[in-house]
């Protein structure tokens, strides 16, 4: 008996018909603004920290000042001997180069991924393991040098804790367009 109708309808594999992945061009674009903004702060903090000439007297007592209205007890002079041998432990030329080398590959990997090319997001991994790795360096540095004060000590250290922060988040940044599939397909 025939029924006219071909014999795979009666299958137990039923077809899942492919549907087509439309590329989202704002993943990427999105992605690689975000990073070209990360790569702005980072060679700001690059600058400053190569700049750093030391610390003057009048912005050691600020700072000072600042510390003993939360009840550290120092003085400017302490302030100021404290950043100086941040300085002649490499505190700031370290940060600075490394900051100046994770600005360049964020900038770059950020305009790759505005132009959509997959390997922004290898640059942008790259910069934000760069950042990662100057925040735990200089999370090292700080504890290699004694602070006169523990207050000191914390707010410096919580410096450290937030670019690890901004670290981190520049290392997963990269990742978002490969991991969302409409994105992975606006990359070439």
């Amino acid at each position: 008996m025939e029924t006219g109708m071909p014999a795979d309808v009666f299958s137990d594999e039923p077809v899942m018909p492919e549907i087509p992945i439309k590329p989202n061009n704002a993943i990427p674009v999105t992605i690689g603004v975000l990073l070209i903004l990360g790569a702005l702060a980072i060679g700001l903090s690059a600058y400053t920290n190569l700049s750093t000439e030391g610390m003057s007297a009048d912005e050691a007592q600020v700072m000072a000042d600042a510390l003993n209205s939360q009840g550290a007890e120092l003085t400017g002079e302490q302030v100021q001997e404290y950043f100086d041998e941040l300085a002649d432990a490499g505190y700031f030329t370290t940060l600075g180069a490394i900051e100046l080398v994770a600005s360049l590959v964020l900038l770059t990997g950020g305009v790759l991924l505005l132009l959509k090319r997959k390997l922004g997001v290898w640059l942008g991994i790259g910069g934000g393991s760069l950042v990662l790795l100057d925040a735990i360096v200089g999370f090292v540095i700080l504890s290699g040098v004694e602070p006169p004060s523990e207050l000191l000590s914390i707010s410096m250290k919580l410096t450290s804790g937030v670019g690890i922060g901004c670290g981190l988040l520049c290392l997963a940044l990269p990742f978002v367009p490969l991991l969302i599939a409409t994105g992975r397909a606006a990359l070439d």
